[in-house]
This record gives structure tokens, C-alpha cells and sequence, in this order.
């Protein structure tokens, strides 16, 4: 294991690099976890606001759903950020699509011959803009490079300052602590990759660094962050920050306006993919709207009896 001190702005106050661990996410979530359950106090000190961990590999990757994230040895970006969020409670569930999106305008900015945004809730996918990509059944022509994976660690309800589900925290200090897993596909080739919907940015003709796109994906997640408190958390606000920002997560998921089918905890779902407040908002064919905090998503392509 070794920690760096930041070698500029732009790197995580403090980086820990492993070689190889079970989960990233894991191993955070169980340094900021106190006995009680709730956030460790003396622990998050040594893990500030956008810290992360890093690791070589990992053999026990964890996507959303406890799915498996899988990947080779060698060639990907797997982090773990922490960040002290503040906003209310209640717009905690804002996060993942912000993450996301500062994660695909990383990828967006090395890309330009292809299309890059977002599938719901915490996928990275890309296509080429000529369409030229075979469709795969739930995915269409579009192509998985990365995914996130978030999760909440509670500050004890007697910590004073602490946020609440109406209130933002006053520092970050008394904020609850959410660890940000980051996946991306970097320099697999086509025989690494596990599934026939899955690409890097070296099978779409892009040549970068691990280390380069750790410190542009931490950039780029402190400003989206920024912007999003900036906004007070709420992206249906009339803010003029939350309706940018709001309106670019519209704009690049590639969910809206698609026929889907969703596995979510209460049933099956399936109509055509409308809004995002964050959760997905579905109507289906008898008009009725569904708001999904959590599910997996299907793209169809033609009309399911």
C-alpha cells in the first residue's frame, strides 16, 4: 500500500494506492463505519472531502445490485472516492446521476468521434456517431465503458450541524460521508472485455493513462459537485445553477425518451423512459407514471406485448 501526497490541484487530497483488494468501495465504507453503524467520526478525518482509493486490481468489484464488476488485471480505473456532500439529505439521490455525468464528460473529452453519455442509473456508455455498432439485446448499438457504484454512511443524528433530510450540513465535517466507486474500462483489449456490451478506450481508438484519467475524473467530480451544492442539492429547483445542471443530465441520458424495461424491486416496469427527478420516471402504455429509484434497464426496441 502506498499513500502520495497531492502532486497538484487537481489530485485527491489524499490518494491511497493498493495493488490488489476485494472491493475498493468495500474497504471504505468499513473505515468510515463506526461500530453503531453510523459514520466514524475520528476515521473520516483521515479521509477528506474527494480522497480516494485506488487499487491495481480487484477481485471482488461490486457494480449496483451487488452485480459483479469484472475486470482484468490490469488496465482499468478502480476508485473509490469519498465525498462530504453539502446538501439535505433529501437530495442525496441526485449524486449518482451528478458523478456519473462528470465521469462522462471525462470520457466525452477524449472521444470525439463518438458519442458519449449516460445509462440509467450509473452507467458510462458510449456509440459511434455513424452507428456502425451491431445492436446487442438490451443495449442496442450502445457500448458500456464504465460504471458507478454509490454509497451512504450516516452521520449520527446527535452530531450537531449535521444535515438533514431539509437542511444542508454547515461543514463538511458534520456531513455524512458517501463513498463513489469508479470503474473504467481503459486499456483492455477486445479479449479482456467480459461482456459482449462492454468497451474501453483502447477498443474505441483511444490511447490514455490510468493515472491521467484519475486526475481528470477527480476534477472533473469536484466541479460537478460544486455546482450541484451550488444549487442547493434540488435539480428541480428554479435555480439558475440546478436547471443547468439538471437540463445536462437530461441531455445526456440516453434512457429519456427510449421504450424500456425495468426489473426494479417492486415489479417489472415497462413504457417509455420520460424524466429524471432523480429517479427514472417511466409511463406506460395505460398512461400511468412510475417514478423508479432503483432498477435494471432494458432499451427495446420494438413493443413488448
Amino acid at each position: 500500500m502506498t499513500s502520495q501526497p497531492a502532486p497538484s490541484p487537481d489530485a485527491p487530497p489524499r490518494l491511497v494506492t493498493v495493488g490488489t483488494t476485494g472491493s475498493t468501495n468495500t474497504d471504505l465504507r468499513r473505515a468510515l463505519t463506526a461500530a453503531d453503524g453510523h459514520l466514524d467520526v475520528a476515521a473520516a478525518r483521515a479521509w477528506p472531502h474527494l480522497s480516494a482509493l485506488r487499487a491495481v486490481a480487484q477481485s471482488a468489484g461490486r457494480g449496483r445490485g451487488d452485480h459483479v464488476w469484472t475486470t482484468p488485471p490490469t488496465g482499468a480505473l478502480l476508485v473509490s472516492f469519498v465525498l462530504r456532500p453539502l446538501v439535505p439529505l433529501a437530495h442525496l439521490g441526485w449524486l449518482p446521476l451528478v458523478a456519473g455525468l462528470a465521469v462522462r464528460d471525462v470520457v466525452a473529452a477524449r472521444a470525439r468521434i463518438w458519442q458519449v453519455g449516460t445509462k440509467w442509473p450509473n452507467d458510462v456508455v458510449v456509440a459511434p456517431r455513424d452507428g456502425s455498432l451491431p445492436d446487442v439485446p438490451g443495449w442496442g448499438g450502445l457500448r458500456k465503458v464504465g460504471g458507478l457504484l454509490t454509497e451512504v454512511v450516516l452521520p449520527s443524528p446527535r452530531l450537531e450541524g449535521a444535515a438533514t433530510q431539509r437542511r444542508a450540513p454547515a461543514r463538511r465535517d458534520t456531513a455524512c460521508a458517501v463513498v463513489v466507486g469508479v470503474g473504467l474500462n481503459v486499456c483492455q483489449d477486445d479479449a479482456d472485455l467480459p461482456v459482449p456490451w462492454a468497451a474501453s478506450l483502447r477498443t474505441m481508438g483511444l490511447e490514455a493513462t490510468v493515472d491521467g484519467l484519475l486526475t481528470d475524473v477527480t476534477r472533473a467530480l469536484g466541479q460537478a459537485v460544486g455546482t450541484w451544492e451550488a444549487a442547493g442539492g434540488d435539480l428541480t429547483a428554479p435555480t439558475a445553477g440546478g436547471r443547468q445542471l439538471g437540463a445536462r443530465l437530461r441531455q445526456t441520458c440516453t434512457t429519456l425518451g427510449r421504450r424500456v424495461r425495468v426489473q426494479a424491486p417492486g415489479g417489472e416496469v415497462v413504457g417509455t423512459a420520460v424524466d429524471l427527478r432523480p429517479g427514472l420516471v417511466v409511463t406506460d402504455a395505460s398512461g400511468q407514471e412510475h417514478v423508479l429509484s432503483a432498477g435494471d434497464v432494458s432499451h427495446v426496441r420494438y413493443p413488448v406485448a
